[in-house]
């Protein structure tokens, strides 16, 4: 039974009602020759597209209206907010932004650890000839996954032209060829869909007793892609599912993120970390809090051996990030970096779930 077939099945032990099932379906996106003829009690009227993302966005009415399973409250809250990539906002994972992803291609490698204060997350694969997502791309694909689950409220992400047109907004070049962008898109896709994730967490309770969360997940536990030959384009029909852990801990811990800042600091991983970083830590911030050099050559010096061109690297990443996030408030010393309560970068939206 293929991914749209589930869906429907699942749908309808729901009791969920044919048209509300067919509404959610293109709602979602799949495309409309695979609806037409697992629905044929409708009209042809009734299947009709939604706009593109970079034309009209659904309106965060038409997504709570549409019948579906309890939503978070803070996820509610964001939707009725208007919070999608289309209208300006996009979502990342917290750990992500905590602990991200390879710089540069780890090359064999078959497993990455970075560790920010409590937290420790260790990127996997469960195919070693596969390879590790790395760079720009697995960021963007991340952040792409990331706001549909808080968009759609469901693990199944589509992809085909709406993963493309989400590209487009973010003025990411489409370019064809061996080494053009469709062709490193996929190869990303692939390596992010054969992903695993383990976080480790340092906890306490309120008696003052240390312990240890763990939490370990596939990215994707299934994934149906179409290539459009001959570019190897991701094709219409393709989707992915998160897996469940990974799923519900997204829809517990994501940050919002301008897209508009994202499309200008789109050429450096490292501009998007720090950013994705300042933003959601200033967020939070009641009173000033120092970074150490140390800290910060941990969470983001990812291939920098010594410590001068780190900083130097950093440095200049941080004056591209201040240029989109000017309200930032912070000083730089010998010790670090010193963050100070600063007015939020999307001051009308909220993190989803709790402080991290």
């Amino acid at each position: 039974m293929s991914i749209i077939d589930r869906h429907i099945e699942r749908y309808s032990e729901q009791q969920i009602p044919r048209r509300a099932i067919l509404d959610k379906l293109l709602a979602a996106r799949w495309p409309l020759e695979q609806l037409r003829p697992r629905f044929p009690e409708f009209a042809d009227g009734v299947f009709v597209a939604p706009p593109s993302l970079a034309a009209a966005p659904m309106s965060p009415r038409a997504i709570t209206e549409l019948p579906s399973a309890p939503i978070l409250s803070a996820t509610k809250r964001v939707l009725d907010n208007a919070v999608t990539g289309a209208d300006g906002i996009s979502f990342q994972y917290v750990p992500l932004i905590q602990c991200s992803f390879p710089h540069a291609d780890p090359k064999e490698a078959t497993s990455f650890t970075r560790k920010n204060g409590w937290l420790e997350l260790t990127l996997g694969t469960t195919r070693p000839d596969a390879g590790l997502p790395y760079g720009v791309p697995a960021r963007l694909l991340t952040i792409y996954c990331t706001s549909e689950a808080v968009r759609t409220n469901s693990p199944e992400i589509y992809l085909g032209n709406s993963v493309h047109d989400f590209l487009r907004r973010l003025d990411v070049p489409i370019t064809r060829g061996a080494r053009g962008s469709l062709s490193v898109y996929a190869n990303q896709l692939l390596r992010l869909i054969r992903s695993t994730l383990t976080i480790d967490e340092n906890i306490r309770d309120g008696a003052g007793r240390s312990g240890l969360h763990i939490r370990q997940a596939l990215f994707v536990e299934e994934a149906q892609l179409w290539w459009d030959e001959p570019e190897g384009r991701v094709g219409e029909g393709s989707s992915l599912v998160l897996s469940s852990v990974l799923f519900h801990s997204i829809l517990e811990r994501s940050a919002p993120l301008a897209t508009s800042a994202i499309r200008q600091l789109r050429k450096s991983p490292m501009d998007l970390d720090v950013y994705a970083w300042l933003v959601h830590r200033l967020f939070h911030l009641n009173k000033p809090s120092m970074v150490s050099w140390n800290q910060l050559s941990q969470q983001f010096g990812h291939s920098y051996r010594e410590a001068r061109t780190f900083r130097r690297f950093f440095l200049s990443s941080l004056k591209r990030v201040l240029s989109v996030y000017p309200d930032a408030k912070l000083k730089v010393s010998e010790a670090g970096i010193l963050l100070l309560p600063s007015r939020p970068h999307l001051a009308n939206h909220k993190p989803i779930g709790k402080r991290t």
